[in-house]
């Protein structure tokens, strides 16, 4: 097997960038100890756009180097690893091959553990057949790949291996959008295809159609997709969106799902179905292949669109809002996912903390208060959005405000129209949000609210995103507990709640100065209480850093992690190239 690691190593995030290239360091025939010693010169460029550029440049530039030292694949000597690099540099030219020094853009940019979780070296495909030389030298010399497309999916480890010495396959130069269907909705792209990218291109051609983006815009459709991200528009829940895939199996071997395994049919993309047993999903957070094309559904733009903000004023307020959108969903009235943030989350996307609060610890009561007024809002803050026709999204709304009225009196609700002229669809870039598909870079604030007044330090966060039921007493005695773990060690709990018809991923974020290693000894504890406390409740993670990735894969424990042990049965060596 090319393909490292148990169920539990679950293969990482997105993709894309535009015109990527990566510097030569040495040469071919250079000592790999030598390439090792070489300074930074210049940071990996992977993006044509400068702006985003400059975010990964400064996301990355602090992530400590690690000097002389030589991270080898496990069970590879020096000179097998020479050789190893040598075929993938003959594979995909010694330019798209990383070592040394520039492996910085492929390590975690927010780590708690910092001299874990390295990666020996990158090689950056830009088709079918270069994945597939490379899964011929990794069979051959069997040694472990992890697999990103973009890797910024920060919270997580971004594009850092699960296993140190592992050789990262970075998919971002697989760049291209195949296909857009606007009479079915649905878009066929490459891993290196952003949200960025695909805005742009439908919006240049004037095509009515909506991709759903994450909160940050620069990462990959499909990365973000099978890693079980979630957008904001109506196709939000992409994994659910997937029409077809197609996957480099570890063999080499090219596999499609979904009715595109039929040659040429004219069902391709319209039906996920196969005949027999449905396999997209041992593609999702996995390491059973390599996902090559991704077609999903994308969202027809609305002839008129509603904004709909709902301000609680208490902490206890989450249960009936939570109890409230609930009801929503069942009833048919919601139709993208609810969105709840308590106020430190939001307020970080605007300025870092000491301009709220320069006492050390959590947000004071008083600051609080002087948060909501500055902000004119209450402790939690909930998002939904409504789309139809105009008629359609005012009916909508009178529903959604005689729910929230009657559960919580004194809840403040905002409403903002918007209507495409003269019967056409609604202009997103007026609208100029996540919810109408307008991919953003502003929440990346976050990682920065705790630095100091002066100026030093750089932000980083790590999540910790639980399955809870959309049941409010269950998540208001659960977000009780999460608040005490995390003031108990002096910092504020940051909560997003994605709200489902059944299910909430309630994420906690623990945001930090990565330069401080107490910091990030803190992170740590926070983290391993929180996942204690969980596991406790009975509660799971539905994607995890790498770092804790074991932990939160023993919790899914029935009949002895029986889910595990099957998923393993699958990880069987196939027929070589």
């Amino acid at each position: 097997m090319a393909l490292t690691g148990l169920s539990a190593h679950i293969k990482r995030d997105q993709a894309i960038i535009s015109s990527p290239q990566y510097l030569i360091i040495g040469s071919l025939i250079t000592p790999i100890d030598v390439i090792f010693d070489i300074a930074v010169r210049i940071m990996v460029e992977f993006y044509a756009d400068v702006a985003l550029q400059k975010h990964h440049n400064n996301a990355f530039k602090s992530v400590p180097v690690i000097a002389n030292q030589t991270v080898l694949p496990p069970g590879l000597d020096k000179a097998t690893f020479e050789r190893v690099i040598s075929g993938l540099s003959a594979i995909v030219g010694a330019e798209n091959v990383a070592v040394g020094a520039e492996l910085r853009n492929f390590r975690d940019p927010y780590p708690l553990v910092v001299d874990e979780h390295q990666p020996s070296a990158a090689a950056c495909p830009k088709s079918v057949e270069e994945i597939q030389g490379i899964l011929k030298i990794a069979n051959q010399y069997s040694f472990p790949i992890w697999v990103c497309s973009q890797g910024k999916n920060f919270g997580y480890g971004g594009p850092a291996p699960r296993e140190s010495g592992s050789i990262v396959v970075s998919l971002h130069r697989m760049n291209r959008i195949l296909e857009v269907n606007e009479k079915f909705a649905y878009v066929l792209v490459e891993p290196g295809v952003t949200f960025f990218q695909l805005h742009d291109y439908l919006r240049s051609r004037n095509i009515p159609l909506w991709m759903s983006a994450p909160a940050l815009g620069w990462g990959s459709v499909v990365g973000n997709t099978l890693d079980r991200g979630h957008g904001y528009t109506i196709s939000g829940d992409r994994q659910h969106g997937i029409r077809s895939l197609e996957v480099v199996l570890p063999s080499g071997d090219i596999m499609r799902t979904g009715q595109w395994t039929v040659t040429n049919s004219p069902s391709a993309h319209t039906c996920s179905n196969n005949f027999g047993p449905q396999v997209d999903g041992l593609f999702l957070q996995t390491n059973l292949g390599i996902v090559s094309k991704l077609a999903v559904t994308v969202d027809l733009a609305p002839q008129a669109f509603m904004s709909v903000k709902l301000h609680g004023q208490r902490v206890e307020d989450i249960g009936a809002i939570v109890d409230c959108m609930q009801q929503l969903w069942l009833e048919g009235i919601m139709q993208n996912h609810g969105m709840i943030t308590n106020i430190n989350h939001f307020a970080s996307h605007d300025v870092p903390k000491h301009h709220h609060q320069t006492e050390p610890g959590p947000l004071l009561p008083e600051t609080i208060e002087k948060m909501k007024e500055r902000y004119h809002t209450g402790y939690w803050r909930c998002m939904l959005d409504l789309y139809g026709t105009r008629e359609m999204v005012l009916a909508r709304f009178a529903r959604v405000e005689a729910v929230f009225a009657a559960a919580i009196p004194d809840i403040k609700l905002e409403k903002i129209v918007f209507e495409g002229e003269d019967g056409k669809p609604v202009d997103a870039m007026k609208i100029g949000t996540l919810s109408a598909g307008v991919p953003s870079m502003v929440p990346i604030k976050l990682a920065d609210y705790n630095l100091p007044a002066d100026g030093t330090g750089a932000g980083g966060h790590i999540d910790t995103t639980l399955i809870l039921p959309s049941d409010g007493d269950t998540v208001s005695n659960w977000f009780a507990k999460a608040k005490k773990i995390m003031e108990d060690e002096g910092v504020d709990p940051f909560i997003g709640c994605h709200v489902f018809p059944n299910h909430i991923l309630f994420v906690q974020e623990y945001v930090f100065d990565k330069t401080q290693a107490a910091h990030r000894e803190r992170g740590c504890k926070v983290v391993k209480s929180l996942l204690a406390a969980a596991k406790k409740a009975g509660f799971a993670n539905y994607r995890s850093h790498v770092q804790n990735m074991d932990a939160v894969q023993n919790v899914y424990d029935y009949n002895n992690h029986i889910y595990r042990r099957f998923v393993e049965t699958l990880k069987v060596d196939q027929p070589p190239l």
